[in-house]
C-alpha cells in the first residue's frame, strides 16, 4: 500500500511541536535551581524560549490560515526528572538536544518545498535554532 505524502499542515504541526515541547520550553515553565542561579544561562534559556514561543505562534497562524487544526503535543515525561541536575549536565543535554533539534527542523524544512511561504518560516526557525546551538556551545565553553 502506498502512503501519501504527508500535507503541508502535518509537517508544519510536526515543526511546532518540536518548538513547543522542547526540553528549552519546558525547563522556561519549570526552571531548575541550578539553571537559574546562573544569569547568563538564565539569558540564554529565556531568550530561547522567547524565540521558540514566537516560531509556535509563527507557525500555529500558518496552520489556521490554510484551515488546518493545531497540535500541541505533550512534553516528554522523561523531562521531569531534570530538576536536581548539575549546570554542567544540563548544559551538555541542551546542546545534544539542541543539535538533534536542528537537524529535524532542516529535514522539516526541506519537506516543505511545495510550500515557499511556510517553508521560508520553517527556515527562519533553523536559522535561529543554529543561533541557539552556537549560544549554549558558549556559554559551556565560558563556564569551563
Amino acid at each position: 500500500m502506498l502512503m501519501s505524502p504527508p500535507s503541508t499542515t502535518e509537517i508544519l504541526n510536526r515543526l511546532l511541536v518540536l518548538h513547543m515541547r522542547s526540553l528549552p520550553m519546558y525547563l522556561g515553565y519549570a526552571p531548575p535551581y541550578e539553571l537559574y542561579t546562573n544569569e547568563r544561562a538564565k539569558a540564554v534559556l529565556d531568550q530561547m524560549v522567547e524565540d521558540q514561543k514566537r516560531t509556535v505562534d509563527r507557525l500555529g497562524t500558518l496552520i489556521l490560515d490554510s484551515s488546518g487544526t493545531i497540535d500541541y503535543g505533550e512534553f516528554p515525561m522523561s523531562f521531569t526528572s531534570l530538576h536536581d541536575l548539575s549546570l554542567e549536565y544540563l548544559l551538555n543535554l541542551l546542546i545534544e538536544r539542541q543539535q538533534k533539534f536542528v537537524a529535524a527542523c532542516e529535514k522539516l524544512a526541506d519537506a516543505l518545498s511545495m510550500a515557499p511561504y511556510a517553508q521560508a518560516a520553517a527556515r527562519e526557525a533553523v536559522g535561529e535554532a543554529k543561533g541557539h546551538l552556537e549560544n549554549l556551545q558558549e556559554l559551556k565553553a565560558s563556564l569551563e
